[in-house]
Order: structure tokens, then C-alpha cells, then sequence
């Protein structure tokens, strides 16, 4: 059966961001003297808000306000992403390609809704796609199914007729187990090792991952 749709993430598969939120998650911990947290940002990539604030605050360990901590490693991104969001290699080719075909594009993002709009039309991409579903719009984030659910219900079709990609293992077993035939592009983190037995396709970039799904030809 021919794709009906696509679904993307945003962070780190779109958007060449992860790298510019890791560096801004350092600078928080050097703005509150918290030397042994430089490694804790990479456990919070793919999650939603509500589930990287567990993780956060078990590492802050009340040394530091949680509030106080998210709102200065923010305002360290907003100042960042103001200056311009990079896109990954490729992506802008393979937007224009699937526009050209017709099918309709999606995101599927834990971010919130609005501010993954904001960030797509920094990123000179936003008119690319039918719809945007942020984390905020489903009960419950990546790892589960739901937002690859809503996305593709937001394109009129359903997840199992759809493409996916992702980089996170988050995102990635959010859009295997919703039916999407699923395509994962590393970033920041490589996949655990039981990632590899999902059977799901793992590219080195979203050009040749869809390529080696069918979903274009040269």
C-alpha cells in the first residue's frame, strides 16, 4: 500500500537543535554551580516536559529550585533559537520532494504546540506541513503511541498507512508501536542495543532513510 502521509519529529531529526539545547543545559549548570549534572540533558532528549521534570528534579535533588533551574536553561534557548534553528542535512530536499508527490506531512512533537510552530517558521519549514500536534495534545508523551496516533488522525489517515521518522528511542518506540513504518536517524544519542531488535530501519541520514523505505526514488 502506498504511504498516505508522513509523520516527523521535530528536535534533533528537523531541526539541527539537540546540540544547541545540550549547550544551553551546560551553561544552566554553570549559572547554578551544578558540576555533576553536565550529563543528565541526554536522558531528557525525546521526552516530553512532564516526564524530563522526574528525571530533572531527581537529579537537582533539591539544591537547586526546579522552577528557577528550567526557566534560566530557557531563556538560554529562546536567546539561542532567536538568532536562527539550523535544519538537518537533507530535510529541506525531502520536504520539497514530498510536496511535489502530494503526500501530506505532519509533526509529531513532545514540544508544546505553539512554540513547535515558532520554531519550524524560524526555521524557514513551517508551510511544509498540514499539521503540527505538540506533546500537550495527547494524554500520554513519547514513548507511547498517541501523539503518531493524533498526527496522523490530524491528516485524515491512520498511523499504520503512514512513514515516520525519528532520532530519539523515545520517539522512535512511539512511532513503531503506533504501526508507522518507522525510520530512525540517530542524533545526539546512538540507539540502545535493544533498539536494533524492533526491526525498524536505522539511517545515517533522512534522505537515505527514505530512500530505504520506498517513500522516494531517485
Amino acid at each position: 500500500m502506498p504511504y498516505q502521509g508522513v509523520l516527523f519529529d521535530m528536535d534533533g531529526l528537523l531541526l539541527d537543535s539537540e546540540r544547541l539545547v545540550v549547550g544551553c543545559f551546560r551553561q544552566a549548570t554553570v549559572d547554578f554551580d551544578l558540576p555533576d549534572m553536565d550529563d543528565v540533558v541526554f536522558c531528557l532528549i525525546g521526552l516530553r516536559q512532564d516526564a524530563g521534570e522526574v528525571i530533572l528534579r531527581k537529579a537537582l535533588g533539591g539544591r537547586v529550585d526546579y522552577q528557577m533551574f528550567y526557566n534560566d536553561w530557557y531563556a538560554h534557548i529562546r536567546d539561542r533559537m532567536a538568532l536562527g534553528i539550523p535544519l538537518k542535512d537533507g530535510v529541506q530536499i525531502l520536504l520539497k520532494l514530498l510536496q511535489d508527490q502530494g503526500l501530506p506531512c505532519a509533526v509529531a512533537t513532545s514540544t508544546q504546540t505553539a512554540k513547535a510552530r515558532e520554531h519550524l517558521e524560524i526555521a524557514g519549514i513551517l508551510p511544509y506541513f498540514q499539521t503540527v500536534t505538540g506533546g500537550e495534545q495527547v494524554q500520554h508523551g513519547k514513548p507511547a503511541p498517541d501523539i503518531y496516533h493524533a498526527a496522523a488522525t490530524s491528516l485524515g489517515v491512520q498511523a499504520r498507512n503512514c512513514a515516520a521518522f525519528e532520532d530519539s528511542d523515545p520517539g522512535t518506540t512511539a512511532a513503531y508501536t503506533s504501526g508507522a513504518r518507522t525510520v530512525q536517524v540517530p542524533d545526539i544519542n546512538a540507539p540502545a542495543p535493544e533498539m536494533q531488535k524492533l526491526g525498524h530501519t536505522i539511517a545515517p541520514d533522512i534522505l537515505q532513510g527514505a530512500r530505504m523505505i520506498g517513500l522516494i526514488r531517485d
